[in-house]
């Protein structure tokens, strides 16, 4: 069972106009209760045959997540490349990737 004694933030993107309506993106950063592991030895080889550098897999309540792409743990970006449902949890697989 999941105790969720790590925090990460999760950052959705949403693009807000400003006053020459141009449009300007904007990160909106949320704080979630995770549990952060290694990625498995299958899941490292399986995505890095499809271009991914797997670092960690946050697992959290399906309830609080909405789709981010963006997580923030120990002020590191990652990417989300692939997420697995759980019963009432959900599996975030994450890569670090540059410019993210």
């Amino acid at each position: 069972m999941a105790m969720f004694k790590d925090v990460m933030e999760l950052v959705q993107v949403k693009y807000v106009k400003d006053e020459l309506h141009q449009e300007i993106k904007q990160e909106v950063r949320r704080q979630v209760y995770c549990d952060k592991k290694s990625v498995s030895q299958s899941e490292f080889f399986n995505a890095g045959q499809n271009g991914f550098k797997p670092q960690y897999v946050f697992i959290m309540r399906l309830a609080d997540y909405d789709d981010e792409q963006t997580a923030i743990y120990n002020n590191k970006k990652y990417a989300v490349y692939r997420t697995y449902e759980k019963g009432e949890n959900i599996e975030l697989y994450c890569e670090k990737k540059v410019g993210v």
